[in-house]
């Protein structure tokens, strides 16, 4: 006997939307290792290296983890809690966002308007945008 899955498309929306925003905070989050090694070179910061540290590595597992919560929340919405389901893809898209708007500051901040046409960075960017607009859609047809 097959049992029918409620909200199938959202969550497929959703689960493709995830993987793209993981694939995106995981990809963007390569480019912190340069920025860590800058920081520790600079002497007036020198006290304060383990506490940027921890903060950089924190922002910069933000999208990644973005990305699994939206995958956790479309599978909620399978489950027919549509509500519950909803919050949790609205939280973690809002963590994803923040995490890859920081991540194109630094990101520009380090290299300058000139690495724009950086392919990676372009990449992970450009997959981020389309994994949030999955996402909204997806939990936008969720009934």
């Amino acid at each position: 006997m097959v049992s029918s899955v409620e909200n199938k498309t959202p969550f497929l929306l959703c689960l493709i939307g995830g993987i793209l925003l993981f694939q995106a905070g995981w990809t963007g989050s390569l480019g912190i290792l340069s920025y860590l090694a800058l920081i520790q070179t600079i002497p007036e910061l020198a006290d304060f290296v383990w506490i940027i540290n921890a903060l950089l590595y924190i922002l910069a597992i933000m999208a990644a983890i973005g990305g699994v919560g939206v995958i956790a929340g479309g599978y909620v919405l399978t489950r027919g809690r549509v509500t519950t389901g909803k919050l949790v893809i609205g939280v973690a898209l809002g963590i994803s966002i923040v995490g890859l708007v920081i991540q194109l500051a630094q990101w520009l901040w380090l290299y300058g308007a000139t690495s724009v046409v950086d392919f990676f960075g372009l990449t992970a960017e450009a997959t981020g945008c389309i994994g949030i607009v999955l996402t909204l859609v997806g939990r936008s047809r969720a009934s």
